[in-house]
């Protein structure tokens, strides 16, 4: 007797038979759910490929195993000679058959490219062209007198949706740009808040939004893209052509 049924027409069917001899549908075998598993075991693997400033490719670095450490001095993908990226600095893994990635508590920060809108915190910190920026979140200014009751004499205070400031090699703040508007637009010319002699931005690249009570970072159609820091624990999955930045080394994901 078949310990077997047609899953279409409910008809018993022989051990023998690869088909239903009553409605012609092929018949599964019994150990198929532990095929099914195989199968998903063997997701598929990427490679990460770093990107030259003229855009062409140079090393690959496959991630065929379930880890993989990126940094200056341990890991299997390493920087010996780009002091912007940490000794760990971040780390590759796969789960559920995608690929994942963090940040190890680097100085620099792992940056990925928005492929989408996102929303920021404030502290957040993201790239445009050569520009590092962090945002902070708007402010209600209140004048402040001092013990005598005697004001300081300055420019009017007015209120901000929010701050952009600049953040210059070693830490430094920069230029900074106060909303006084929802909508700033980032670019190298003709934008609310632009920087002209940034060869990588373009001119009009980014842009930052106050809406719906967040704040939200949109790439604005630019050519060389924006790049979003990972926050402290976040874990991101990546898919084929993303681009992360990790110090000074832009790489893709790809098959």
């Amino acid at each position: 007797m078949s310990n077997r049924k047609c899953s279409r027409c409910g008809e018993p069917v022989h051990v023998e038979f690869s088909f239903c001899m009553n409605c012609g549908s092929p018949i599964e075998e019994p150990d198929s759910g532990t095929a099914k598993i195989a199968t998903s075991d063997q997701a598929k693997k990427f490679k990460l490929v770093l990107i030259r400033g003229d855009g062409g490719q140079t090393a690959s670095y496959s991630l065929g195993g379930q880890e993989h450490t990126a940094g200056r001095e341990d890991g299997i993908i390493l920087f010996p000679d780009d002091d912007t990226v940490s000794p760990s600095h971040a780390s590759f893994f796969y789960g559920d058959g995608r690929l994942l990635v963090k940040d190890l508590g680097s100085t620099n920060g792992t940056f990925f490219r928005l492929t989408d809108p996102v929303e920021m915190r404030n502290g957040d910190r993201f790239i445009c062209g050569e520009q590092l920026f962090i945002v902070e979140e708007g402010m209600t200014v209140e004048p402040v007198a001092d013990q005598d009751g005697t004001y300081f004499a300055g420019t009017p205070l007015s209120n901000w949706f929010f701050r952009l400031t600049q953040v210059l090699k070693g830490g430094k703040p920069g230029a900074v740009h106060c909303a006084r508007k929802p909508k700033v637009l980032i670019g190298r010319e003709k934008a609310d808040f632009s920087f002209p002699d940034d060869k990588f931005m373009s001119h009009k690249h980014s842009q930052v939004e106050h809406r719906d009570g967040a704040l939200w970072l949109s790439d604005a159609g630019s050519r060389n893209g924006t790049f979003m820091r990972l926050r402290d624990g976040e874990e991101r999955v990546l898919n084929e052509g993303d681009y992360l930045f990790l110090g000074r080394q832009l790489m893709k994901v790809v098959v």
